[in-house]
């Protein structure tokens, strides 16, 4: 992940990819979106400044690992409880499953527990900076009620339901 998970990427390198392999790309939607995603942006409503787990994500949106082994044969062997961190199971369980972490499927690259903590102190220290140099977090713009947004995306009044 970027700026707000381990690898302390530019939310640019994310952008010229999905420029780049996206048919559909369009640079503001994909230029906010990297920004947002990496805290790189600094909006107050939107604060992500947390970092994301990439494994309790995937957990949360593929729970029975069907993603994974489509899009990653060699994880197809793995039972749900090691599908999304496959060099949790023993050595034998990898022989096993046919697929060896290090040898037939990359190793981590990073300790995600201690690279996110990192990171995340990084990113509060540098808006600390900002802000200290009289700086702000930017208000976030949205529409007041439910009569701007039908008509800020378009909708008709049938298409959004009340609280």
């Amino acid at each position: 992940f970027l700026t707000r998970g381990g690898l302390w990427l530019s939310w640019e390198e994310g952008l010229q990819h999905f420029l780049k392999y996206l048919l559909d790309a369009d640079w503001s939607v994909c230029a906010g979106n990297w920004m947002w995603v990496s805290s790189s942006a600094f909006e107050r409503l939107l604060d992500s400044s947390k970092c994301t787990c990439p494994i309790a994500l995937a957990r949360r949106l593929d729970p029975k690992g069907d993603y994974v082994k489509r899009y990653l044969p060699e994880l197809a062997n793995y039972p749900v409880q090691f599908v999304h961190e496959p060099w949790k199971a023993s050595r034998e369980q990898q022989i096993e499953y046919g697929c060896v972490v290090g040898e037939d499927y990359p190793a981590p690259m990073i300790d995600l527990a201690i690279v996110s903590k990192r990171n995340a102190h990084t990113m509060a220290t540098l808006r600390d900076k900002l802000v200290d140099a009289g700086g702000s977090t930017p208000p976030h713009c949205r529409p007041s009620d439910i009569d701007e947004i039908r008509q800020f995306f378009w909708l008709a009044d049938d298409a959004v339901m009340e609280a």
